[in-house]
């Protein structure tokens, strides 16, 4: 079950993003503001499964990662908040883009980078973990996570990249997460006779 909540998040921002505008203008404001309303719920489900997948992780790995994750929430949440529910509301308002919008979008990609970035070291810290602890086994999903973590640096949920990008963290994720629980029992070992 763990494996399959900690894949959803990537999951449905990958199908989300395969209706994401490309431009925002009078045409796709609706919808870009609609869409981000949506994504608000969804987008720090990405943190929660990084807060997830360090469980296992060493106490001093763990709590700077999580820390990393808590960052990725808010930053990228102002992002979605600002240039997506607030940018679309401006553009339904003025009738399309006006000058006006720049400072939204600026300050909104900014710290929507930094939330990426530590998107990003939270995964490194997770991919890390689990290659030390499931060597082999770990291989692909931390590939597959840290393909999917550098890309979405960049691209957002936007298709293709950001599709391809929430895809393979979806990937990635619940790869490392079957790696970790693969060779476990359901029965506690105190238990076993």
């Amino acid at each position: 079950m763990r494996t399959l909540l900690v894949a959803l998040p990537g999951l449905v921002l990958a199908g989300i993003g395969l209706t994401h505008p490309h431009h925002l203008d009078a045409s796709t404001a609706q919808w870009w503001q609609n869409m981000h309303i949506i994504l608000a719920a969804v987008f720090p489900l990405l943190g929660a499964a990084q807060w997830v997948l360090l469980d296992d992780s060493p106490r001093y790995v763990r709590y700077p990662a999580r820390l990393a994750a808590f960052g990725y929430v808010v930053f990228y949440g102002a992002l979605d908040a600002l240039a997506g529910i607030g940018g679309g509301a401006l553009v339904l308002q003025n009738g399309g883009r006006t000058p006006g919008d720049e400072a939204v979008f600026r300050i909104g990609n900014q710290l929507g980078t930094v939330g990426a970035w530590c998107f990003f070291a939270a995964s490194l810290a997770i991919a890390v973990c689990a290659l030390l602890k499931n060597r082999l086994k770990a291989i692909p999903g931390a590939l597959f996570l840290m393909a999917g973590s550098y890309l979405f640096l960049s691209s957002h949920i936007y298709w293709p990249k950001g599709v391809i990008a929430c895809t393979c963290i979806a990937i990635g994720m619940a790869a490392i997460s079957y790696a970790s629980a693969s060779g476990r029992s359901a029965i506690e070992p105190s238990t076993r006779t």
